[in-house]
């Protein structure tokens, strides 16, 4: 008897000490992009560790898969487009936006020989239009489609959606669909191809929201000083990406193991993108108001108890406190005020 009572009692020692440990652990879910790098950046430069936040990355192919192991408790962090965070929080999902990580992204790709006529929004109708499912621009692109006087129900165009990115690239090259939207680094190696950038998304939509920051309400709620002291590693990556550009590079093209000049092209030559750990609670409320109007989403609902920009804010009011004169901080501080306020 005495022996089971000490294997009980180690047992629960053994759980305590982990679930003390747990509160500083973010497993994050990311897409392989550029654009995902500042999780990258505050890894490789320790920035997590010296926030004390254990953290462990891994990389899904879409964003409904990662979606669904956030909200099953296999993430504490998920990092997957704006448009599929507010879809599964319209169907019931208890998630909170915290802050984000990109901004811009996507592109349209077509043949060579289709991009001229392309250029005119009124040329897509009757067109076929590839997309993976869930993806930003894909609701951007059928909003700047709907202002144009096209509505995909009522097939004034064809919405084609493919399991991945890499196949609606596939499907572009084949003739399979007339246009592809993609996110960076898809529209890049696209062009290695032989195939055309038609529009970059921000041409419908300048400085639109991307990725997203998500949790699940419960978990962040209770962990707020864990996920302050994420994002204040995630702020301190920011800082990083806009200062060292090269070593940046060589970081985000590590991680994803794709060439090196595409990362550079994107990231810093093009700027087909920015990295942002802000919350932008404003462009999110504006993109469920789009979800909206194009019909993506059928019913309102008060997305706005599911954004949280104070832990944001109380994040860059740390850093700021520790650098008060730093410029980028500073920068970063008006740019929370003009974009959640």
């Amino acid at each position: 008897m005495k022996q089971i009572f000490a294997a009980v009692l180690m047992l629960v020692c053994a759980v305590t000490v982990a679930s003390a440990a747990d509160p500083d652990r973010m497993r994050i879910g990311y897409i392989a992009e550029p654009a995902h790098g500042l999780h990258f950046l505050a890894k490789e430069k320790g920035y997590f560790k010296e926030e004390g936040i254990d953290a462990e990355l891994y990389q899904f192919s879409t964003t409904a898969e990662g979606l669904t192991a956030l909200k099953a408790g296999r993430l504490d962090v998920g990092t997957f487009g704006t448009a599929a965070p507010l879809l599964f929080i319209s169907k019931g999902s208890e998630f909170t936006i915290f802050g984000g990580m990109m901004i811009g992204g996507q592109a349209i790709i077509a043949r060579p020989e289709n991009v001229a006529n392309l250029k005119k929004l009124e040329n897509y109708r009757g067109k076929k239009i590839g997309m993976a499912k869930l993806t930003t621009g894909d609701v951007i692109f059928r909003s700047a489609l709907l202002k144009a006087g096209m509505d995909w129900r009522k097939n004034d165009y064809t919405v084609v959606e493919f399991p991945s990115v890499g196949n609606v690239v596939e499907a572009v090259k084949k003739g399979a669909v007339d246009a592809g939207i993609v996110f960076s680094p898809h529209f890049t190696l696209a062009e290695k191809q032989g195939l055309k950038v038609a529009h970059f998304i921000e041409d419908f939509y300048p400085d639109y929201t991307c990725c997203r920051l998500d949790a699940n309400t419960k978990d962040f709620n209770e962990r707020k000083d864990a996920f302050k002291r994420f994002l204040i590693a995630e702020i301190r990556a920011y800082r990083f990406y806009r200062t060292s550009p090269e070593e940046t590079v060589q970081i985000f093209t590590k991680a994803l193991k794709i060439d090196e000049e595409v990362v550079r092209k994107d990231t810093y030559t093009r700027k087909a993108f920015e990295c942002n750990p802000d919350p932008l609670k404003k462009g999110t409320i504006d993109f469920w108001r789009q979800m909206r109007a194009i019909g993506y989403i059928p019913n309102d609902y008060p997305i706005e108890k599911h954004i949280n920009t104070e832990v944001y804010r109380q994040a860059l009011e740390t850093v700021i406190k520790r650098e008060p004169k730093d410029k980028i901080y500073q920068e970063m501080l008006a740019f929370y005020k003009k974009n959640n306020q």
